[in-house]
């Protein structure tokens, strides 16, 4: 083959006109039913070039990134500039191609078509009157950081919700599916103990539904599971129960097989490596235990230990085919007496305590044991981990303290909050995708902190402070957003 070039000259192969495009980002967002007009390319070129514009989703399997249509849409324009409006919300993949008649050259963007609040720090606030609304902090894209867009909105999702009292995002994916079916809920403590479910990237209503009919209310939410065709929210009752509330359809269901007297809720977020999907597993508890159910179909996994309470818990958010769950147990006896065990959930096993092999090579029970005459961390402390660390972080008072989970809590607190500020609720960015267009692991990389001072001047008592799980350092106070706020979540954007 190399002699079959020989002598020809490289004149009769001239190099061919290239092609430069240059953007301002690769990211554009547009807003549903509004003409986008974007003006964001200059192209080099020394021949007289074509434009074509194209979007569409991406191939199942595939995400924006990986430039893979499923189908496509060609925009009606002949320019580098756009103009067209967006009829359905999500993210997809925008193509330019420029053809100069000797090269092309393509450049791929993600396009967001936009609810207008599909990303961003949600908080459930009540008024003097105990009315409920939404404050929403958007998270900002580069552009509209540059232009200043608006990034605080109070959003009232639908007319007469009163006493809000927790926020849910759902993360899962129904069977089979290619798109996330996140859904977002309201339990309130009003007279009918109503539960709202709305569709999360419109915030239209879907359907709602009341826990008076229990003879109950609402406590607290933990952890979803789904099947093929469903799936739903985990939560208990002021009374010890336990309920489910579909994300599809918006109706309760009570859950009777779990034991009585689970006073606590836990999310226990986790993924099973590094790549794997992360689920929401629900988990309870009470004095004397601590109850999950695995999947749909299985029974209600139940774990004691005879002789201690149950204190909190925590669960590692990145482990392998087993789920520990680290449960803090004090001595009913002796109450500066401490026990760490660790609770393996095996996906289609019984119920068990972790164990270890002695010295004799005999399984015996994993535990850790210690003593504190002031342990900084009680049943009513809230507890959120993150990929960005091995330890969780959670609330006790008006402080953020990490626990390594293996170890004795902290003593001395990561994070204290000025004087005054009550700690209402904490929550991770957990799905934001920021950092994923970075090549980076996405979000979880900032913890939100919700508080209210009740010696505040004026009518909003409630703030906003966000740190970053990095170096654990203040990004950024925002006092006086809310009310009286009671609840906080990443409202990450569905595609």
């Amino acid at each position: 083959m190399i002699s079959s070039c020989y002598g020809i000259k490289a004149e009769h192969y001239p190099e061919l006109s290239p092609i430069q495009i240059v953007t301002q980002s690769d990211t554009i967002n547009a807003d549903l039913g509004v003409k986008l007009h974007y003006e964001g390319i200059a192209v080099a070129s020394s021949l007289p070039v074509t434009y074509e514009w194209a979007y569409g989703l991406p191939a199942a399997n595939t995400t924006v990134e990986q430039h893979q249509f499923s189908s496509r849409t060609i925009l009606d324009t002949e320019s580098p500039n756009i103009d067209y409006t967006f009829t359905h919300l999500g993210s997809y993949i925008l193509r330019l191609k420029v053809d100069n008649g000797q090269s092309i050259a393509y450049k791929f963007f993600r396009l967001n078509v936009n609810s207008g609040l599909d990303e961003g720090v949600a908080i459930l606030d009540n008024d003097a009157s105990g009315n409920s609304s939404i404050r929403f902090l958007k998270t900002l894209t580069a552009e509209e950081k540059i232009r200043g867009a608006q990034e605080l909105y109070s959003v009232q999702p639908t007319e007469g919700i009163k006493n809000g009292k927790q926020l849910y995002m759902s993360s899962y994916k129904l069977s089979g599916s290619t798109k996330d079916e996140a859904a977002f809920v309201i339990a309130t403590d009003d007279a009918d103990g109503t539960m709202y479910l709305f569709e999360s990237r419109t915030m239209e209503l879907v359907r709602s539904d009341v826990m008076s009919a229990w003879g109950t209310s609402f406590s607290s939410f933990s952890g979803e599971y789904g099947g093929a065709h469903d799936f739903g929210v985990f939560f208990n009752s002021t009374d010890g129960r336990v309920f489910r509330f579909d994300l599809v359809l918006g109706y309760l269901n009570d859950i009777a097989n779990f034991p009585e007297g689970l006073t606590h809720a836990y999310l226990a977020r986790n993924r099973s490596s590094a790549t794997g999907a992360t689920t929401n597993y629900p988990f309870f508890f009470g004095e004397d235990v601590v109850a999950t159910r695995t999947t749909v179909s299985s029974g209600v996994k139940v774990y004691e230990q005879e002789g201690f309470k149950v204190v909190n818990m925590g669960m590692s958010r990145t482990w392998g085919d087993v789920y520990p769950l680290y449960v803090l147990l004090q001595s009913k006896t002796d109450p500066r007496s401490y026990r760490i065990q660790r609770a393996n959930r095996i996906s289609g096993g019984t119920t068990t305590w972790a164990t270890v092999k002695d010295e004799n090579d005999k399984e015996v029970l994993y535990h850790y044991d210690f003593t504190s005459s002031n342990l900084k961390m009680d049943s009513e402390s809230k507890v959120v981990n993150t990929k960005r660390s091995n330890d969780v972080y959670y609330t006790y008072e008006n402080a953020i303290y990490r626990w390594s989970l293996s170890a004795p809590p902290a003593t001395a607190p990561t994070i204290s909050l000025p004087a005054g500020e009550q700690i209402r609720d904490i929550a991770v960015n957990y799905m934001g995708r920021s950092a994923a267009r970075d090549g980076q692991d996405p979000g979880e990389d900032l913890l939100y902190i919700l508080t209210y001072n009740p010696g505040r001047s004026g009518d909003k008592k409630g703030s906003l402070y966000i740190y970053r799980f990095s170096d654990d350092t203040l990004v950024r106070a925002i006092e006086g957003i809310a009310d009286n706020p009671v609840s906080v979540v990443y409202k990450y954007r569905v595609s």
